[in-house]
């Protein structure tokens, strides 16, 4: 399938970019892990460990891939777990000169705050499509995101039809150039499917990027059935690492443990193939939240631990998978939240319980 996310360089033209530039970087040192954490398997994180030591010359990327804890729902946008995840990662290890931007903010989202802005004609885009499985079809209105950095592309559907300005003047076709590092504001308009922005802050060719591929709602399934509209993005992405945070929605609508662990290793499959490097990967499984039910959650965690133990694409036949059990670090939220974790549906969780568990994700992701 034709890849959806190609670069804006001018109206109505595809596949370019603003170019990129250099910006500053914090230095702290690399968070600990806490005493009595379950290390995780060393191997299967030797692609993201390799990276990482490699980060001053080229970028070591993670892309997350989950649903809406992933995309930041019950904590202000910048504040969910995945933005304080790549915060906590450039601080503790530190690049000069590349601070790091939010490498891709989706077109539309539910967190409050979300920093594009809708005006004129648009509505979201059918769902399944494209990197995070959203995107916003514009019918005439424009889109506008301000954002920090050095550079910014635009992901849209070959077929749209836009134009697209930076701080007020037109991108050329053969791009704008570096940006001066600082505040900016994009702006597209026109017609067509506009899947979000992918922004950078120095960090375009050396650093650590994040990915955010995360859209409320999905499941597993969902993300199964649609490799072939986001899966191409891994291209473009080149992850070292792939968090994979699904499985809740399912156990919460009844899906079988058993098809959540098939599932999984379709994501899985697809994204190895896509991605065009060998990735580790990171099963991400929650705490059972939400009030009050518990029937088939121990089989779905179980599955999430299966998904890790069984696998052998990594080097010499072992796995490349592992298993993040944030539920060795949290009470289900139904049973105890007086720490003010989640959000009062028990489910999302709050600006306090993103961070508890970026922290606790980067504890787990350091080398030793």
């Amino acid at each position: 399938m034709t890849n959806r996310r190609n670069f804006i360089r001018a109206s109505a033209v595809a596949g370019g970019a603003i170019a990129a530039g250099i910006a500053a970087g914090a230095a702290t040192a690399p968070a600990a892990r806490a005493a009595g954490d379950a290390a995780p398997d060393r191997l299967a994180l030797l692609s993201w460990h390799a990276a990482l030591a490699n980060r001053r010359y080229q970028p070591a990327v993670v892309a997350v891939i989950g649903s809406s804890s992933t995309e930041g729902v019950g904590s202000v946008h910048g504040r969910g777990y995945v933005a304080v995840l790549a915060e906590n990662l450039r601080h503790a290890f530190p690049v000069a000169g590349a601070a790091g931007g939010a490498n891709f903010v989706a077109a539309w989202g539910r967190p409050d705050r979300w920093p594009v802005i809708a005006s004129g004609g648009g509505r979201p885009a059918p769902p399944d499509d494209g990197w995070a499985l959203k995107g916003w079809e514009l019918t005439g209105g424009t889109l506008t995101h301000s954002f920090t950095g050095t550079s910014v592309r635009v992901w849209h559907s070959p077929a749209a039809a836009l134009t697209v300005t930076v701080d007020g003047r037109p991108i050329p076709a053969s791009g704008s150039g570096p940006l001066a590092a600082g505040s900016h504001t994009v702006t597209v308009s026109g017609t067509g499917r506009v899947n979000g922005f992918v922004t950078f802050d120095g960090d375009e060719h050396r650093g650590i990027q994040v990915w955010n591929g995360g859209h409320g709602g999905r499941t597993t399934g969902s993300f199964a059935a649609q490799t072939s509209a986001w899966a191409p993005s891994l291209a473009e992405i080149r992850p070292d690492l792939v968090i994979l945070q699904l499985g809740v929605n399912d156990w919460r609508t009844g899906v079988p443990a058993a098809t959540v662990k098939r599932n999984l290793k379709a994501i899985i499959k697809a994204a190895r193939s896509a991605a065009g490097t060998d990735p580790s990967f990171v099963v991400y499984g929650s705490p059972r939240v939400g009030p009050g039910r518990a029937e088939g959650f121990g089989r779905l965690a179980q599955a999430w631990r299966e998904v890790a133990a069984e696998d052998s694409g990594g080097y010499g036949g072992t796995s490349a998978v592992t298993y993040f059990d944030l539920a060795a670090r949290q009470l289900p939220p139904s049973g105890d939240n007086r720490l003010g974790l989640y959000c009062d549906d028990l489910i999302h969780m709050t600006d306090k319980g993103a961070a508890h568990t970026a922290d606790a994700l980067t504890g787990f992701l350091t080398p030793d």
